[in-house]
């Protein structure tokens, strides 16, 4: 099913400007190191669509770059990143993307499910700075919440807490040119998607993430970081971030895990 979207590409270009990288950390709220900002390139090389090319929701619609599946709700589930160079500003940048894998699966809890499987690779004159494989989930947003695996919060780890607001959430989306309506649109998000507010952005979450996690280590560059998403993050709610022995985990206050990941110097 959907094999004529296997291996598809597509590729864009854009300039990192000074101009983005301030916004950048404007919208992260902290002082990161602007010469090495990680997750940058999540608000690089964003497809240009028009308006009438979109679907309900705020995404682009299917049958283009992405597979025409015929679920209501696509989710970012999972990244794994190797970072090879720091970006350079004031130069261009390009971006190679390839579906690598679609494959549908049943679950007893959430149903019909379709992960796909893109790989990303960004380069600076003809060098490769960045490589990704981002796996997306479309499901029936019907589902409820749950969180089937249980994690525990490591107290030997360091202990971060932000709290983000709607302008934090809204400056991501327009950085990031993602017009998804679970990030803007309270309404929408509760009475669409079965969210019970405004959604976080998963890359938000892990910028955050991965500029602490520099930040704490200013001698090494971080090479390698992966994360999966297992629950939504909702605006005004805590994030408590735990970092340390090469594991991250972010918690709400009720302390059931939003995302785990795992890095590397």
């Amino acid at each position: 099913m959907f094999d004529e979207w296997l291996n598809k590409k597509e590729s864009a270009k854009d300039i990192i400007s000074e101009n983005l990288v301030s916004k950048f950390i404007a919208c992260l709220s902290s002082d990161f190191d602007s010469s090495n900002l990680l997750g940058l390139h999540w608000c690089l090389t964003q497809p240009a669509e028009l308006n009438n090319n979109l679907n309900k929701d705020g995404h682009i619609k299917r049958g283009g770059f992405f597979p025409p599946i015929d679920l209501p709700q696509r989710m970012w589930a999972s990244s794994s990143i190797n970072f090879y160079h720091k970006l350079t500003i004031n130069k261009s940048i390009k971006r190679s993307s390839e579906i690598k894998k679609i494959e549908k699966k049943i679950s007893k809890k959430a149903g019909e499910l379709f992960f796909i499987d893109i790989e990303h690779k960004y380069f600076q004159n003809d060098l490769l700075m960045i490589s990704e494989v981002q796996t997306l989930v479309y499901k029936n947003s019907s589902i409820k919440e749950s969180n089937s695996k249980e994690y525990s919060i490591n107290l030997d780890q360091e202990k971060i807490k932000i709290i983000p607001n709607t302008i934090m959430l809204f400056r991501f989306s327009a950085l990031s040119f993602n017009s998804h309506r679970i990030h803007y649109d309270k309404d929408y998000a509760i009475n669409e998607e079965n969210y019970k507010n405004l959604v976080v952005q998963g890359p938000l979450i892990a910028s955050l993430v991965m500029n602490f996690i520099q930040s704490k280590n200013i001698n090494e560059d971080l090479k390698e970081f992966e994360f999966r998403n297992t629950l939504p993050a909702y605006v005004n709610e805590g994030l408590n971030i735990y970092i340390g022995n090469n594991e991250v985990n972010v918690f709400n206050d009720q302390d059931k895990v939003l995302m785990a990941g795992k890095y590397k110097f």
